[in-house]
Parts: structure tokens; C-alpha cells; sequence
């Protein structure tokens, strides 16, 4: 064999043996690139919010008296609806007694339908109903001797008004009327009432003065307060030696009003603290109220009212969240998606104009793995604050390997 063809075999052998080479080297990265691509950990994913139905109500428009001052809000929020001179201390007359009743039963509280502590009428109380009725003071008789029950006194006072009974009952309870005047400024210095003064105990006198503000908290203290709030809303009270008594209170039973105190008096003209519970949607909704400074107890009533139906009509039921509704989508580079759903339907009552915010914190989800639990969606709107459950509608599933070897590449390439 001539050196020309053995060389030439050399050649080629080199060649087989490089291309050998050069397959096995590719070979080897094309295993290798597999591997890394079927290793590399998948991405966590997270959640794109959705834009959600919003609370958006109108305007109140409520029709206040266009006389003296007053206020109306809500009992259990403590919300102030509307108002007119809210800060300005005006004489209050018999709402007084509604101080009286109470701090008199913080020092000597009545258990649940019991009559209380049990007070015999002396010479002294007689003489006090012959002092009041002299002067045009509203009274009730008082029999000397006469045992009469704690509850059956405040009955008397918050029904009929009976200023000989307000003040035998602040006299019975702190030995004097110092001592209960003493005791008055105490119990509302602690509950914040500082813009309520008491001269006495039954508001006969024009000392007896107090804000709209503080009276609307006055009488949501009163309302929670089970003897003064079911004295209050009796039609009539009948006391065996006493007699019986028509409430002063017109509008008791009337638009839903279940209390609190009538006032009448030449500096305050007709005053009114009242309680009432409006069915709204399903819901029961206690109010509060005050007016002072009416022309009369008939007007008063008519107006008393009229703000009553105009705050009524300023209730709003509506949709918080809707099941099913979306709330957040996960969407993976591989196509992949996961829905965040509200799960059960959350409904609010708001009064007047409400404007809804949302807050919600969500996990990253990690393919193939069981989703984390999930935090409610927080609504705020009107001074309410509602938790609404929400449901993932399934884990998120992985990408498929096709996705897995060609993504190392395609991040490489910038894709």
C-alpha cells in the first residue's frame, strides 16, 4: 500500500474519531441542559387583584326642626347623623330625671326584674308634692307611710315626670341633695358628659342645661341601661296608693319610639330625649335622638317624627360581596390559572353616603403544592369593618415538560 492511501485511511480515521468526539460532547450538554432545565425550581406565583364591586351611596338629606337645637344618631355605632348647635349647653327641664335615675341606680342598682330597694314615704315626701304642685311642678300623690319600690319611684319619674319623686328618690339614695348633686357631677365626669350641668334632680330648675352631643350619649347610656330604658317606654304606670299615669311621652309606641324623657319648661321650652328602633331590610337599627327648645309637645311630636322617617329613608341595604365573585386570579408563565372567590355572600346596612375600601393580603402560590389558607377580605365602609371568607378554586397545577426544557432557554434568549 503506497504512503498516499495510508495516509489517506489516517485521515478519515481522525475524522470518524473526532465526529465520535464531537457527538458525545453534544451529547453530554444536551444531558446536562435536560437536567438542569427538569431541576430548576418552578416559580412561585402571585396574585393579580380584580377590581371589585364598590359601596357607593347618596347623600343624607335629614329634616331637622328649624327651632332651638338637636341631634340624632346611631345607638350602637355612636355615630352623630345630624345636628344643629351640637356644643352649646341649653336648659334640658325633665331630661334631667334621666340623670337622676341613673345615678341613683349606680349607687343602688336593681337586679333584673326586681323591684329594688323599698322606700316608706315620710311627712317630708308629702310635703314635697305640696311644694311642686304650688309652684306648677308636675307631681304624683304621696301618701305618708306608703311603701313604694325603687323601681316603682323611677316608673313614676321617667312615665309621669313626678318632680316630688325625683328628688325623694335622690334624697333616699345619698342622704341629701348635696350629696347627690356631688355625686351626679362624679358619675357624669367619668362617662366624658362634661357639658351636662345638674342644679337638681328633677330639672325644675334652668340650671339644669346640656349639649345635643352629650345628650345623645347621655341617652345611649340610658338605653343600655335595662330599669330606665323599660320605665321609659311604659304606655302608663299604675302604683297601688299613687294612681295611675298616662306616659307624657306622645310618641311612645308611635315610628317605632320606645323612650327616653319629655322636658318642659319656660327657659326650654318642649324638650324631648327620645330612643326608637327601625326594622330596616331585616335589621333592627336603634336611634337616638334629642330636640330642645319645641314650641309646644304637639309640634315637637310632628317634628320628632318628620327627622325620624328622613333618617329612615337615608338607610341603604347593600351587597358587601357576592359569591363567587372574583377577587384575584393567579396566572403562571405556563398558562396555568387559579381563581380566589369570595365564598359565601356578605350583605351591610349603611346609613348615608358610604364609600367602601378593601384590604387583603394574599400568598404566593407554589405549583404542585396544597394552597396555604387564606385571609378574609377586609371591607371597610361607614364606619363598619366586615371579614368576607374567601375560596381558592384549586391548587395550581405545574408546567408540563415541554415547558420545563425550553424555558432555561428562552429566559437565556431574553424571551
Amino acid at each position: 500500500m503506497s504512503p498516499a492511501v495510508v495516509a489517506g485511511h489516517a485521515r478519515r480515521a481522525r475524522a470518524r474519531a473526532a465526529a465520535a468526539l464531537a457527538g458525545l460532547a453534544v451529547g453530554g450538554l444536551a444531558v446536562a441542559y435536560a437536567a438542569y432545565a427538569l431541576l430548576a425550581p418552578v416559580p412561585a406565583v402571585a396574585a393579580t387583584l380584580q377590581p371589585l364591586t364598590a359601596i357607593s351611596t347618596p347623600a343624607a338629606e335629614v329634616t331637622l326642626p328649624g327651632y332651638g337645637a338637636g341631634a340624632i344618631g346611631g345607638v350602637v355605632d355612636g355615630r352623630i347623623y345630624a345636628g344643629s348647635d351640637l356644643d352649646t349647653p341649653r336648659p334640658i327641664a325633665s331630661i334631667t330625671k334621666v340623670v337622676t335615675a341613673l345615678v341613683v341606680l349606680d349607687a343602688h342598682p336593681i337586679a333584673a326584674e326586681q323591684p329594688g330597694a323599698t322606700l316608706t314615704l315620710t311627712a317630708a315626701d308629702a310635703r314635697l308634692r305640696d311644694r311642686y304642685a304650688a309652684i306648677g311642678g308636675t307631681t304624683a300623690p304621696a301618701p305618708v307611710g306608703l311603701a313604694i319600690s325603687e323601681r316603682q319611684v323611677i316608673e313614676l319619674m321617667m312615665v309621669q315626670s313626678a318632680n316630688n319623686y325625683a328628688e325623694t328618690l335622690a334624697t333616699w339614695a345619698f342622704g341629701s341633695m348635696d350629696a347627690y348633686l356631688s355625686a351626679a357631677r362624679t358619675w357624669l365626669d367619668e362617662r366624658g358628659l362634661t357639658t351636662i350641668s345638674i342644679a337638681d334632680a328633677t330639672g325644675f330648675s334652668p340650671g339644669n342645661t346640656a349639649s345635643p352631643r352629650a345628650l345623645l350619649e347621655l341617652g345611649r347610656v340610658a338605653a343600655a341601661d335595662a330599669v330606665v330604658s323599660a320605665a321609659s317606654a311604659l304606655p302608663s304606670v299604675t302604683v297601688p296608693g299613687v294612681g295611675t299615669f298616662e306616659n307624657r311621652n306622645q310618641l311612645i309606641g308611635v315610628d317605632g319610639v320606645t323612650g327616653l324623657k319629655t322636658g318642659t319648661l319656660d327657659e326650654a321650652g318642649a324638650c324631648l330625649l327620645f330612643t326608637a328602633v327601625h326594622e330596616i331590610d331585616g335589621e333592627t337599627v336603634p336611634i337616638v335622638g334629642v330636640v330642645l327648645g319645641g314650641p309646644d309637645h304637639a309640634r315637637l311630636a310632628a317634628d320628632v317624627r318628620a327627622l325620624l322617617a328622613s333618617v329612615r329613608d337615608d338607610y341603604h341595604a347593600v351587597p358587601v360581596a357576592t359569591a363567587g365573585e372574583l377577587v384575584a386570579l393567579y396566572e403562571a408563565p405556563w398558562g396555568e390559572t387559579a381563581r380566589v372567590e369570595v365564598a359565601r355572600s356578605v350583605d351591610g346596612l349603611v346609613w348615608g353616603p358610604v364609600e367602601s375600601r378593601t384590604a387583603i393580603a394574599l400568598p404566593l402560590l407554589r405549583p404542585g403544592l396544597a394552597p396555604p389558607p387564606l385571609d378574609p377580605l377586609t371591607v371597610r365602609f361607614g364606619g363598619t369593618v366586615v371579614d368576607v371568607a374567601l375560596e381558592l378554586d384549586g391548587p395550581l397545577e405545574g408546567p408540563d415538560l415541554a415547558w420545563r426544557l425550553s424555558r432555561p432557554l428562552i429566559d437565556l434568549l431574553g424571551g
